[in-house]
């Protein structure tokens, strides 16, 4: 089971076919037949930025794209907000729409698998997903067991190799802010309202607003929120 010659080849891998091919072998090995790995650069950015290799089904993944499943699809909310593995369990599809969406995974093949989140060092976010032909369920919770510790080991091997192809590389400079939008953000930062950081800086609400627009389009975010908490992360302000 173990996998150190598969990933010294996701980091030796010359190209993204060859790195993809790598992965699925692995995968093959702890007893998936289906890969699915998908990686974007922050929380922030649109699901629909990731970059995604797959073997998946196409006319699946075409649906899953169509009909905007990432919204409902309990696993990438999932990884969003936690580092450990989960495996697609029935219990996971709580909403009339999760378990419809599950029930077409389940038609497509993809009823039995493994998601593990994806939290890179420089902030980027997704998940290697594993799918496993169907079996008998104790034999599936066999298959888990067996391969839980070695899937980890394999996409934490993934991230470390996969951003030379798939166009991820983190910007290292970040963003330039003004003086002025980051007296803006750090007064956000401290919970204050347009009037009264207009108050503060003895500026219009207009111009704080115009403010707010430009800091927003320079970190690729899409609210006030979002943007202090990008701001901390790149030590654009103090707090």
């Amino acid at each position: 089971m173990l996998l150190m010659d598969e990933c010294i080849e996701l980091l030796d891998a010359m190209d993204a076919h060859a790195w993809f091919h790598t992965l699925v072998g692995a995968a093959h090995k702890l007893g998936y037949n289906r890969v699915l790995y998908a990686l974007k650069p922050n929380k922030e950015t649109q699901n629909s930025s990731a970059s995604i290799m797959s073997n998946f089904p196409a006319d699946w993944r075409s649906r899953y794209d169509k009909e905007n499943y990432s919204l409902i699809d309990p696993t990438v909310t999932h990884s969003f907000s936690s580092s450990l593995p989960v495996h697609w369990h029935e219990t996971l599809y709580t909403s009339v729409p999760q378990k419809s969406f599950a029930e077409e995974a389940r038609l497509a093949g993809l009823s039995q698998g493994l998601t593990l989140p994806i939290h890179g060092p420089q902030g980027q976010v997704g998940m290697l997903s594993l799918s496993c032909q169907a079996m008998p369920k104790t034999e599936y919770m066999q298959t888990l067991q067996n391969s839980m510790c070695a899937a980890t080991m394999l996409r934490d091997y993934a991230v470390t190799s996969s951003t030379r192809h798939l166009g991820h590389t983190p910007q290292m400079t970040p963003p330039h802010l003004t003086s002025r939008e980051r007296e803006v953000l750090h007064w956000a930062w401290a919970e204050k309202t347009t009037w009264e950081i207009g108050t503060i800086l003895k500026i219009s609400e207009p111009t704080v607003e115009f403010h707010f627009k430009n800091i927003r389009r320079k970190l690729n975010v899409t609210s006030r929120r979002l943007a202090v908490t990008r701001a901390i992360q790149l030590d654009l302000i103090s707090v």
